[in-house]
């Protein structure tokens, strides 16, 4: 994809999605359960910032701000949108129930949580990984790769 075209894909996905993850973050913190502590000491060795602000939430399907047609699309592009593990919104995160290595899925999950840290914004977070998404591809993208420990 053209980075141009990348670009303004981000910044418009970004722009549009970004109440929306404002508005899922809040019943997360609501309907969260907070990190045990084992993961709390995990989150703080990674630089993430008040761990103990952190909920989980386990549903499914995971919600993502696209319609299913649209969700199916982006998936059939090796962007997942159906099979989610986990889905991390700055402090909050949703989980799918029963999985198999839930600690490991945590733990990646934090990672993004520190990568919303840093960006300073749910936009910049947004937009900078939609933008890698594009460009590199999900699998591919440095954002993931930092959250799957591979650097």
């Amino acid at each position: 994809m053209p980075r141009i075209f990348a670009h303004l894909l981000s910044l418009l996905g970004a722009s549009l999605a970004t109440p929306w993850l404002a508005w899922q973050e809040r019943k997360l913190l609501h309907e969260g359960s907070p990190l045990q502590k084992d993961l709390l000491t995990w989150a703080a060795k990674q630089g993430i910032q008040n761990p103990e602000k952190i909920r989980t939430l386990q549903t499914h399907p995971l919600p993502l701000p696209a319609p299913m047609f649209l969700r199916r699309w982006l998936d059939s592009r090796r962007l997942p949108c159906l099979h989610l593990a986990g889905l991390s919104i700055r402090h909050g995160i949703y989980l799918a129930p029963d999985l198999s290595d839930e600690e490991a899925i945590i733990q990646h999950e934090l990672i993004h949580t520190r990568q919303y840290q840093e960006a300073g914004s749910l936009f910049s977070f947004l937009r900078r990984y939609l933008y890698q998404c594009l460009t590199e591809g999900y699998h591919h993208c440095q954002m993931e790769r930092e959250a799957r420990g591979e650097h």
